[in-house]
């Protein structure tokens, strides 16, 4: 492999496991088009990833993450104590609403779920654990952007972002617009943003502190969703108000 820092190799190796989360099975050529990498140094990282058992060459020669990432979700999952509390919080609030509810850590530039309560119409949702979705897109993802504390400034800078649909915010303006929004409701809505048919919507979850922590949300059918928008952003904003109550209770 080429003379390069470690670290800049991890990140290349991270950006090419995110990609295959997201997308699947991709061609060596996918990945480089992908991610902005020459095809001899993807050819060279994927090696050195089949070799990790992190990734396997299937036999059409597309190149998928490996069953080992069960093992290691799960470890990771399992490790994450702090969050014991929200499974009975997703339970309820799936119960009552009969929508598949989600719990979100922010990681970057994404959010990540950790965990989840399977409502109805789980084959059409993007959104499962170990998957992310970009913070300005989805629920989770935008009521991170609008809550957390960190300046918006320089994500944004990056805009146009790839539309995932039609409806997608991709532009500055539009996320600056929905930013403001999002903070005056106290929760966001993400309607066919992410997936045309589906809809969701997500609440903040913050320490004390006001440090964003993670984010709750629901989601399903768009029609389900607007049906019911009032009806469930009360269920949702209860459900983290007792959520962070007892995180910090865990805390103490």
């Amino acid at each position: 492999m080429s003379v390069e820092r470690p670290m800049g190799i991890l990140q290349k190796a991270s950006d090419v496991i995110e990609l295959l989360a997201d997308r699947g099975p991709l061609t060596p050529g996918d990945i480089a088009e992908s991610i902005g990498m020459p095809r001899p140094s993807v050819y060279r990282l994927v090696e050195a990833l089949n070799q990790s058992r992190l990734t396997v060459t299937t036999p059409d020669s597309r190149i998928k993450i490996s069953e080992r990432w069960l093992r290691l979700a799960d470890a990771s999952r399992s490790a994450m104590h702090e969050w014991e509390p929200a499974r009975a919080t997703l339970d309820l609030l799936c119960r009552e609403t009969g929508q598949t509810t989600f719990l979100t850590v922010p990681r970057g530039d994404h959010a990540v779920c950790v965990d989840w309560a399977q409502g109805r119409g789980i084959n059409v949702l993007i959104l499962k654990p170990g998957r992310s979705l970009p913070l300005y897109a989805g629920a989770a993802g935008r009521a991170t952007l609008a809550f957390r504390k960190h300046d918006v400034a320089p994500y944004l800078q990056r805009a146009p972002f790839p539309a995932l649909t039609r409806r997608t915010l991709t532009t500055a303006p539009q996320l600056r617009r929905d930013i403001k929004l999002t903070r005056d409701r106290g929760y966001s809505v993400s309607d066919e943003d992410v997936t045309d048919g589906i809809a969701a919507l997500g609440v903040p979850l913050s320490d004390r502190g006001g440090e964003l922590r993670g984010a709750l949300s629901l989601g399903g059918l768009a029609e389900d969703i607007r049906g019911n928008q009032a009806d469930f952003a009360a269920r949702l904003t209860a459900a983290g108000v007792s959520l962070t109550e007892a995180l910090e209770h865990e805390r103490r």
